[in-house]
């Protein structure tokens, strides 16, 4: 009887050890995941960006973030002309966004690399790389 009793609880223990290790790891991936994450409210505001590669109307300017309700909206400033992004996305630690200029889509990627967004925009030309530090 005590070896019977004695056993159940060994099997009890296992199943509690497993739960715990199932929790922890579950966790620290969850805490993992938030740290991946871009904060949205980072991004808000007004960013001059230079890309040195891109043709010469292109290679600077800003890039303006806003949001409205839960979505991120944004704008680039060329010359002091104002083109909204057709679309603005967050996923993991990338911002993507696109635009259009001259009638061909444009996506950007960014990543937030300390006070500054770096990435690259997928042109008919290939990529060009960006840089932007928020004003």
């Amino acid at each position: 009887m005590f070896l019977i009793y004695n056993f159940r609880i060994q099997i009890i223990f296992m199943k509690i050890k497993g739960l715990l290790l199932m929790l922890t790891l579950l966790f620290t991936a969850f805490v993992q995941l938030q740290a991946a994450q871009v904060d949205q409210k980072k991004l808000i505001g007004k960013w001059e960006y230079s890309a040195p590669t891109a043709p010469p109307n292109y290679t600077s300017g800003q890039v303006i973030f806003t949001q409205e309700g839960d979505q991120l909206k944004g704008q680039l400033v060329i010359e002091g002309q104002k083109v909204d992004f057709s679309s603005v996305t967050i996923k993991d630690d990338v911002v993507m966004v696109g635009i259009y200029l001259e009638s061909t889509l444009i996506n950007v990627n960014f990543k937030l690399v300390g006070d500054a967004l770096e990435g690259k925009a997928e042109t008919p030309d290939g990529p060009v790389a960006v840089k932007a530090v928020k004003k």
